[in-house]
């Protein structure tokens, strides 16, 4: 019997996971926060670039509760995703996003925290017909975080491609390595995009070294 020499040759490492989880019974809820987010970008000067001000979730109103309640799942799904299995302690820090016509958000990461993600509230239904294929006014792209990546990137797969974009609905939430490089594409239509960002800093334990 004759054996393929090059059978289990190839092995996958260092995979990124970004967990993608559309919540549930969120309408009300986000009609909530659309309107306490609006009411605080009218009286705060830079509210979406503001990540360091006061925490968001620290607020009493029954749609941020809910909030805060679904990121905690939503962490303890991913940490059990990656086969983490001891308990982590962490602070979860969150600022909300109002993105108009023209606004978007760079390549970025946030390095100094341990995952991150975003909750979408609104967003733009379609599209403009005038724009390219892959440019999506609710869209978020993410880069391989491997260095040279681009220059070798030839597949038309995700798992080979040198970037990965979602395009999220209201009620959507996304959580993701914070090292990872990801942008925000440009709101090119006039409905405005409304987003809740947030940060899971580590706080230290013994486990983390074991």
């Amino acid at each position: 019997m004759t054996t393929d020499p090059w059978a289990n040759r190839v092995t996958q490492l260092w995979t990124t996971h970004i967990f993608e989880r559309k919540l549930t019974a969120n309408t009300d809820h986000n009609a909530a926060l659309s309107k306490l987010i609006l009411t605080l970008d009218s009286e705060t000067e830079d509210m979406t670039v503001d990540y360091k001000g006061a925490d968001f979730l620290s607020r009493p109103e029954p749609a941020i509760v809910w909030l805060r309640s679904a990121i905690e799942e939503t962490l303890r799904r991913y940490l059990q995703a990656c086969d983490i299995t001891y308990p982590i302690r962490c602070d979860i820090q969150a600022w909300p996003n109002v993105n108009r016509l023209g606004d978007y958000h760079g390549p970025h990461n946030h390095g100094w925290s341990y995952l991150s993600g975003t909750y979408y509230v609104q967003l733009p239904e379609k599209k403009p017909a005038t724009l390219p294929n892959d440019m999506q006014p609710a869209a978020i792209t993410f880069s391989d975080p491997r260095y040279g990546a681009y220059r070798h990137s030839i597949a038309p797969d995700a798992s080979a491609s040198a970037r990965h974009s979602f395009y999220p609905t209201p009620g959507t939430l996304l959580m993701w390595p914070s090292p990872l490089i990801h942008y925000v594409h440009p709101n090119q239509t006039t409905d405005i995009r409304i987003s809740v960002s947030f940060n899971i800093v580590l706080e230290w334990s013994n486990d983390y070294a074991n």
